[in-house]
């Protein structure tokens, strides 16, 4: 159950292309967590797009020649193992390339940069609730199991 945001020029993608590419991201991010398709959890994914002027996206101070990318994860500690996160940002990489209409070339994916930031236990609250992933991956499992 991640929280996204992915930054991005406006000029990329139209509206329709955004919300593609935002459903895509948030499906990757749970097959990731090992949610795959839970409604539940898709109903706690929530992905924030920013799209923004092309000049307030820079390369060093210098617009840069292709479109850069910047897709922040928060999500709760022990939710996404160190061994996926490589995985993850390679496919979120894929992603935004084929949304762009750029084939997959591994230097071009060094314009997508994925941060990753594990929020403490305790420190992820909806509403009153502390989100816990034990809780969660048990919801999911009842929910499957139903």
């Amino acid at each position: 159950m991640p929280l996204i945001d992915v930054y991005l020029s406006e000029t990329v993608l139209d509206a329709e292309g955004r919300q593609v590419l935002a459903d895509e991201l948030a499906r990757l991010a749970r097959r990731a967590e090992g949610y795959g398709d839970s409604r539940l959890a898709a109903s706690l994914t929530w992905v924030y797009l920013h799209p923004m002027p092309e000049t307030a996206i820079t390369r060093s101070g210098a617009a840069p020649a292709r479109p850069l990318w910047r897709i922040e994860i928060a999500s709760p500690v022990g939710s996404l193992t160190a061994d996926a996160k490589p995985e993850l940002a390679e496919r979120l990489a894929r992603a935004c390339l084929a949304a762009e209409g750029t084939a997959w070339d591994p230097a071009e994916a060094r314009r997508v940069w994925v941060l990753y930031r594990d929020v403490a236990e305790g420190d992820w609250v909806a509403g009153t609730t502390v989100a816990r992933v034990a809780a969660i991956r048990d919801a999911v499992a009842h929910e499957r199991a139903a």
